[in-house]
């Protein structure tokens, strides 16, 4: 007959055991590439590097996989390859199977100022806004956290959003934190064809959250008022359900420098409580043939310094931009100095990095990109079989990270 001691030993032994095989089976097996276009690639580039900034995040996304019911929050800010969100629905689709699902995360009324948006969003209105994005030089109308911003020109301005339904899912959500500006005393969301929320406010607000009474995939925001309105976006999220919430936030042409010189921006992204920063910029910096490194940099350095500030306990990743021609005529020699000035930054100041550029082969990939119809007929833009291999590469890339955290994790029990 076993005695209490030795049937406990078993039992803590057993909880080991069941809690190493649930760790195991924690690992990430990411999406096999086509064959064809590995041959093309450096994948021992594939890596995030200085990676000990991770930590904090890696450990919160520990937590929710096995018992937390936190938010992760992931904001990948870039140009016009992050305003398609082609390659970013990627990541965030990985991300959200594999940690959970805490909202769609950032949005912006696009087609209402005649602008190109994700795949995902319909909007639409029958008043008249006018719109600007961080890298026009109109002033009239501020830019803010979507690196856009729209102004009504008509009394009682409204507009409408909606979810497309893309491989049989429609994105939900039940909490929308909206962004604003102007004399915004009154406002009424209605949604679910017969569910509405009216907010009525003592004095002109830039920023509320409304919860919603049950899920939705859609909404109209109505403004009863005889004075003009600013809109820079809002963010979708579930509000009881734990997981990643990744916003996307590019701007056509954008450049490091039409983010450093949007305040607005700055003091909007701080509401997004950001546990990580993904940069994807350099694409439209690598337009100037005589392109200064150390210019470059100062203006990398100006952006991480508001992220460190606003965020300081986030980490920030930079990733190197993809490869693209120079006029369609030649590969794009400056992406390989904004690279390396990167690169060199990055070290220097042990920021996390991820190297697009020689993952693709560098120069010398820039024409098997083209020949494999990767690269668009513009030779800078992406085909989206290219969009969503550079979606595949980072969630590879962050997969190592996350199995190797999850690997010391083991050993160390």
């Amino acid at each position: 007959m076993c005695s209490k001691k030795t049937i406990v030993s078993i039992g803590l032994f057993l909880l080991l055991v069941l809690q190493s095989q649930a760790q195991e089976n924690d690992y990430w097996t990411t999406k096999k590439l086509d064959s064809c276009i590995i041959d093309k690639l450096n994948l021992s580039k594939n890596n995030l590097n200085n990676t000990n900034s991770l930590f904090p995040l890696l450990s919160k996304l520990y937590r929710i996989k096995h018992f937390s019911n936190e938010k992760a929050v992931i904001v990948h800010l870039g140009d016009s390859h992050i305003q398609a969100d082609m390659m970013t629905s990627v990541i965030r689709t990985e991300m959200q199977s594999f940690f959970g699902n805490a909202g769609r995360g950032l949005i912006f009324p696009y087609q209402v100022i005649k602008s190109n948006a994700p795949v995902d969003l319909i909007s639409n209105s029958k008043s008249s806004w006018k719109g600007n994005r961080i890298t026009k030089a109109d002033t009239t109308i501020a830019c803010g956290i979507s690196g856009f911003g729209m102004q009504s020109c008509t009394i009682n301005p409204e507009f409408n959003f909606e979810f497309r339904t893309i491989d049989n899912k429609k994105e939900t959500f039940d909490k929308i934190d909206f962004f604003m500006g102007g004399k915004v005393s009154e406002m009424q969301l209605d949604y679910n064809e017969s569910q509405y929320e009216s907010m009525c406010f003592p004095k002109a607000t830039d920023f509320t959250s409304v919860c919603l009474k049950s899920m939705s995939s859609g909404f109209k925001l109505s403004f009863p008022t005889l004075d003009t309105i600013q809109f820079y976006g809002a963010s979708l999220e579930k509000k009881d359900v734990g997981g990643v919430l990744y916003h996307s936030i590019g701007a056509n042409g954008a450049k490091f420098s039409d983010y450093n010189k949007t305040p607005l921006f700055w003091k909007q992204i701080e509401q997004l409580h950001a546990d990580c920063y993904v940069i994807s910029l350099g694409t439209n910096e690598a337009q100037d043939p005589n392109i200064a490194p150390l210019d470059f940099i100062a203006q990398v350095r100006i952006t991480v310094d508001h992220l460190k500030a606003i965020s300081p306990n986030a980490c920030i990743i930079i990733s190197t931009p993809p490869v693209s021609y120079f006029k369609k005529s030649k590969p794009n020699a400056s992406l390989a100095t904004i690279t390396n000035a990167v690169i060199d930054y990055c070290e220097q100041n042990n920021l996390v990095y991820w190297d697009l550029f020689n993952v693709s082969n560098g120069l010398n990939g820039a024409s098997s990109w083209k020949a494999l119809q990767l690269l668009r007929g513009d030779l800078v833009h992406f085909s989206k079989e290219g969009y969503v291999l550079q979606g595949n590469l980072f969630v590879a890339a962050f997969a190592k990270v996350w199995n190797d955290f999850l690997s010391k994790k083991i050993n160390a029990h």
